[in-house]
């Protein structure tokens, strides 16, 4: 009943409360809104003060070569939220075998001229601000974390190792025992609009007054609509990462969505939610059809066809087309166009076996060593 009162008496005002005395003197404050009407919501939001400033000229990490069958992993230090990030780089053989388990983060750079240090092998290296959140907000309070992450874990200024590296992408979130999905801080309504995910991604059938009826028309909207216009949806490479990933956790701060992703049935449900959803004249009532699911819907449809070559699937459908995965990915952004070219090679797993089509960031759209010359030339036209 109150779900239809608020429909009719939608009505709300906001102010922003001071962070408390107490929390002057710590890297993250937490401020307090305040919206009330003929309804009442109390959210907190982190205002994380990023890392120490960039000590110059002692910023980068020193990487020992990778042997052949070795991977980095950055193992995150415990703290509370009034500790500076750190950790250590690790070299560890990344085959079944080994036995080592890790969680492989996938994430939006940022600007890498807007950086921040961070402390690896306890020296100061600059970080994306982005980066630094994710880390601060994904380590545990009582026990170190094992990571893979793209920006610490590969020598970004070797080019041969970054080509190998992006190479194995695919396999190394695929065999991550899960991926940390990090859509940024948390905002004033994006946790109304993680609930409604959640909803999507745990109820095996829809209820009669579904989470996103239970708030007010506003509040429902600008939280979903929030969560959808993350960059994370946006990027090319998170496609493949999540798409490969075998259990999938989706963070806004600390607030968590996760599902597994080789698990068919789960994955077609949190799909069948979404659209049975999007087709019932109360969504668009409420404004909620404005909001575009398509990169959510995107990345789920790839996980239920990616099944389809892997021992503990049982998705009955043919394997991903090259030509249909770079169609649909056509609008993803990336900071360097070869990567509309390498993201795809991540999502189909026999281009690994063509001899003429290797990853090489050396490589130039006019050189004849090109991955292909002809057919890759075809492909960057077809996704420019």
């Amino acid at each position: 009943m109150s779900a239809y009162l608020w429909r009719v008496l939608d009505k709300a005002w906001s102010l922003k409360l001071p962070s408390f005395l107490f929390g002057l003197f710590s890297p993250i404050r937490r401020s307090y809104s305040l919206s009330f009407g003929c309804w009442l919501y109390v959210a907190s939001q982190d205002i994380a003060y990023h890392g120490a400033p960039i000590v110059k000229g002692q910023n980068k990490i020193h990487y020992r070569p990778l042997d052949i069958s070795e991977l980095r992993f950055f193992v995150l230090s415990p703290g509370s939220d009034t500790d500076g990030v750190s950790g250590s780089v690790e070299h560890s053989s990344w085959w079944w075998q080994s036995g080592k388990k890790y969680e492989a983060l996938s994430y939006v750079w940022g600007d890498v001229r807007d950086s921040v240090s961070i402390l690896v092998d306890g020296h100061p290296v600059s970080v994306t601000k982005s980066l630094e959140s994710a880390l601060r907000n994904l380590r545990y309070p009582d026990r170190p974390r094992t990571l893979w992450v793209d920006y610490v874990c590969i020598n970004q200024e070797d080019v041969l190792e970054r080509s190998q590296q992006v190479a194995k992408m695919g396999l190394i979130y695929e065999r991550a025992g899960s991926v940390l999905i990090w859509l940024g801080p948390p905002s004033l309504h994006s946790g109304v609009g993680m609930e409604i995910l959640r909803y999507f991604a745990n109820e095996k059938r829809p209820h009669t007054c579904p989470v996103w009826q239970t708030y007010p028309q506003s509040l429902a909207y600008q939280g979903l609509q929030d969560i959808m216009t993350r960059p994370w949806f946006e990027r090319m490479w998170v496609v493949q990462e999540i798409g490969r990933s075998y259990y999938a956790k989706l963070f806004c701060g600390r607030d968590c969505v996760e599902w597994q992703s080789t698990n068919t049935i789960r994955v077609r449900c949190f799909i069948r939610m979404i659209k049975f959803t999007k087709i019932l004249p109360e969504w668009a009532q409420l404004g909620l059809d404005t909001v575009n699911m398509r990169p959510l819907l995107e990345i789920l449809d790839f996980q239920d066809a990616n099944q389809f070559s892997k021992p503990w699937g049982n998705c009955d459908r043919r394997a991903p087309d090259l030509l249909d995965l770079a169609h649909s990915m056509r609008y993803k952004q990336c900071t360097d166009p070869q990567d509309k070219i390498f993201g795809l090679w991540g999502m189909v797993d026999y281009l690994s076996h063509l001899e003429d089509f290797r990853l090489d960031y050396n490589m130039t759209r006019l050189s004849n060593k090109s991955v292909g010359r002809s057919s890759a030339e075809d492909i960057f036209e077809l996704i420019n």
